[in-house]
């Protein structure tokens, strides 16, 4: 024991003045390394924007790519439904015209808000089929333009991207995409041609400007300026280069780079970073002044650095001298601290960080007597994204809004993310009310812009809840909730986006707790009914059948809107069980009609995610005894087409019932929808038929539908009629069949009885003629 004491005390140990001359001289070093990083941060500024410039530019790229993509698809999808023996110059031109055709034309040019209009054009450059409902009537040939003397004369191009023009009647910007049509035997036969609004590309990039001298330039590979944002009147359609200067040497190179270069346009030296797109004779060009950029070295950017490396002196030092725990807790303390106050997928304060910093806010706002605004918001359809394109794709669209949001932010405001579709934003301090009004209409024009996942544009809402601190709450949490009141009475306002709080503004989670338990009382009370409405048969003047709809009258509230208990329904879970019922009923109360009409049944799209639709329909007909050809269900876009939906209705089509496509017309997906099933029938929706008398493009649509109906088979039912004029009109299209207020409204079991034994009587029948029997209201 000795011995190793003795060992102890003969081991050299360092003198203190010597651990503290090595502290100094490290401390010095750093804060030497710390001034040369201090001063070095005049490039590093430079290289930074430099590098976010070119950052931007290839996710603009991306964006641009992606949207040609989408409108050559419209393209492709058009030449690929032309029949193969039309690919013959003497065929095509009858093809081109015909109502089928005009139905295609016109359902590819609603498939892209983008599109303003898409025309076939023949050989010699004749118009020979366009969407546009007014006839042709005299005939417009495009001999002189870019694309089809490009087009008709280079075998070797299929695609064109024309050159930018003013419609001045129309007060649009447009651009053209031709896609080349030969015959069978590889011949020119034709163009297909997209003209596109570019208002759209101009709102895209609006949106990523973040600077006073920021530009953003949509370029055609031979230099043409198709887009520029700042807008610029003189600078569209003309070359962005000067002739003979590196930009148009590097612009003809087409590959991705950076470069200095005097613009024309403010005749200011700029950088400027080039991407070409990836699949198109385009560019993308993103700049910002020279001066601008030495000005925007920031000090306070550079003094964060300053610390931080003086930090890290601190644990190297702490390191040096023995201490190695030290930088390790360090460390390991800043990570959970930032991961368990931030949202990992968006970089932003969670809800934990948000709260704790809306308490200081609003403690903060007393003491000073400043006011703040609580903004709550909340993706519209969330749900739906994930469940049709995936998490993967759900998650960019919360990235690209966080990154839209901040960007409309002070830098006294804050962002959180709370929630997986839900953000909060303080901003403090403000004025007045229009000031929260003003930040809430900023961030809806912003969401204006579709967001773009992948290849993929989806059109995302937010709504928002408005609260101020001074007339709002008395705590923190008051707010909260009347921010959160607000939100909801926006999320149920179709008309409105945004709700500012308001003492008289009901809860409406409440109301909508307290509808969701009353209605679970009705369907077990049997309170709720089916309501029958009579469709006409067009041809014979007959009634042809009835649709089931459900109604609700609430002991105390009295009739309740189907647009309000439905909803309720679908997101209790309590539509399965509804569903079943209306199936049963409905089929159940159709055997009971003097004649064997049809009964026709909406379906839900909750019902086809959430129950085995194919076992309810056939449990309904074997407990009524329906013959499955009597029965007909109505569904509509909303019901995504995935394989296992897809065998669904195959498997009821094998039973015998017939499926009809519900408000056809109102969604982007209508034509694919046709060609992703065989439908019995569609149902014209009634923003059409209300419209078809004074509206010549209602009345195109309608008559296009009917046409492509007759040629795919199917039938036709027109919805919303309530005037003569307007069943003639339907009739003479060569609708099948009609149904709205002017042949019968919605009417109880006993009463539609009634009314189908009255009105089929063989000696009450009418001629085509006459005006059909009706229901008194």
């Amino acid at each position: 024991m000795a011995e190793i004491v003795a060992r102890n005390e003969s081991k050299p140990v360092v003198p203190d003045y010597v651990i503290i001359t090595l502290s100094i001289l490290t401390a010095t070093t750093g804060i030497l390394g710390a001034a040369f990083l201090f001063v070095r941060g005049y490039n590093d500024d430079l290289a930074k924007a430099e590098g976010d410039l070119a950052n931007l530019a290839l996710g603009l790229r991306e964006r641009a790519d992606a949207a040609f993509q989408s409108i050559e698809n419209v393209l492709r999808d058009v030449v690929s439904r032309i029949p193969q023996n039309c690919l013959q110059a003497h065929e095509f031109d009858g093809f081109a015209a015909a109502q089928t055709t005009k139905a295609i034309l016109v359902g590819a040019c609603h498939s892209l808000p983008q599109i303003v209009r898409i025309d076939l054009l023949n050989a010699r450059g004749r118009i020979v089929g366009t969407s546009t409902p007014r006839p042709l009537s005299e005939p417009i040939y495009l001999k002189d333009t870019s694309y089809y003397r490009t087009l008709a004369t280079d075998p070797s191009l299929t695609l064109y991207l024309g050159e930018p023009m003013r419609i001045r009647a129309m007060e649009r910007k447009v651009l053209s995409l031709a896609r080349k049509i030969e015959d069978t035997d590889g011949n020119f036969l034709g163009i297909v041609v997209a003209t596109i609004d570019l208002s759209h590309f101009e709102r895209i990039f609006k949106d990523h400007l973040r600077t006073r001298s920021q530009a953003i330039t949509l370029y055609r590979r031979d230099g043409t300026i198709l887009v520029h944002c700042p807008i610029s009147e003189r600078a569209l359609g003309r070359r962005m280069w000067r002739p003979n200067t590196p930009l148009q040497r590097l612009i003809a190179k087409n590959i991705p780079t950076l470069i200095r270069d005097v613009s024309w346009i403010d005749r200011k030296e700029r950088v400027v970073a080039l991407h070409p797109l990836a699949h198109y004779p385009a560019g993308i060009a993103v700049s910002r002044t020279v001066a601008e950029l030495m000005a925007g070295r920031r000090l306070e950017s550079r003094m964060v650095a300053f610390f931080a490396y003086l930090m890290d002196i601190g644990i190297e030092a702490a390191t040096l001298l023995g201490l190695r725990h030290v930088r390790t807790g360090i460390l390991r303390a800043a990570s959970e601290s930032y991961l368990s106050r931030h949202d990992v997928l968006t970089k932003l304060p969670n809800r934990l960080h948000f709260v704790e910093d809306l308490k200081r806010t609003f403690l903060a706002s007393q003491r000073s007597g400043t006011d703040f605004a609580l903004l709550l918001l909340d993706l519209n359809r969330f749900k739906d994204i994930n469940e049709s394109f995936g998490h993967g794709v759900g998650d960019e669209i919360v990235q690209t809004v966080a990154r839209r949001l901040r960007e409309r932010l002070r830098k006294t405001d804050l962002i959180a993310r709370i929630g997986g579709d839900e953000f909060a934003i303080i901003r403090r301090p403000v004025r007045t009310r229009q000031q929260a009004i003003d930040l809430a209409t900023a961030i809806q024009a912003a969401m204006r812009v579709p967001c773009t996942a992948g290849s993929t544009e989806i059109e995302v809402g937010l709504s928002i809840g408005i609260a101020i601190a001074s007339t709002d709450g008395k705590t923190s949490t008051e707010l909260m909730k009347a921010a959160d009141i607000a939100l909801y009475a926006a999320k149920s306002d179709s008309s409105s986006s945004y709700r500012l709080y308001d003492a008289n503004i009901k809860d409406s989670r409440a109301e909508r707790r307290a509808l969701e338990g009353a209605l679970k009382s009705a369907l077990e009370n049997r309170e709720l009914d089916l309501f029958y409405q009579p469709i006409l048969d067009l041809a014979t003047n007959q009634i042809w059948g009835c649709e089931a709809l459900a109604r609700w009258k609430h002991p105390t509230k009295g009739m309740i809107s189907p647009l309000q208990f439905i909803p309720t329904a679908e997101e209790s879970g309590l539509i399965g069980p509804m569903g079943d019922w209306i199936l049963e009923d409905a089929c159940t109360t159709a055997m009971t009609w003097p004649q064997p009409l049809k009964v026709a049944i909406n379906l839900s799209p909750v019902q086809f995610r959430s129950r085995d639709v194919v076992a309810s329909v056939r449990k309904a007909l074997e407990v009524s005894g329906l013959p499955a050809q009597r029965l007909v269900l109505e569904i509509t876009e909303s019901v995504k087409l995935t394989e296992e939906a897809t065998t669904a209705l195959k498997k009821l089509k094998a039973l015998g019932v017939s499926i009809a496509l519900d408000d056809f017309g109102t969604g982007y997906a209508s034509m694919s929808y046709l060609s992703s099933f065989p439908f019995d029938k569609i149902k014209i929706d009634q923003s059409f038929v209300r419209n078809m008398l004074a509206s010549a493009d209602s009345r195109a649509i309608i008559k296009a539908t009917i046409g492509l109906a007759k040629d795919l088979n199917m039938s036709t039912t027109a919805e919303g009629v309530e005037t003569e004029e307007q069943l003639n009109a339907l009739r003479l299209a060569g609708a099948s069949q009609a149904q709205g207020y002017l042949i019968a409204k919605p009417m109880p079991r006993e009463a539609i009885a009634a009314f189908i034994a009255e009105t089929q009587k063989p000696q009450s029948r009418k001629r085509d003629d006459q005006a059909p029997a009706r229901a008194v209201a």
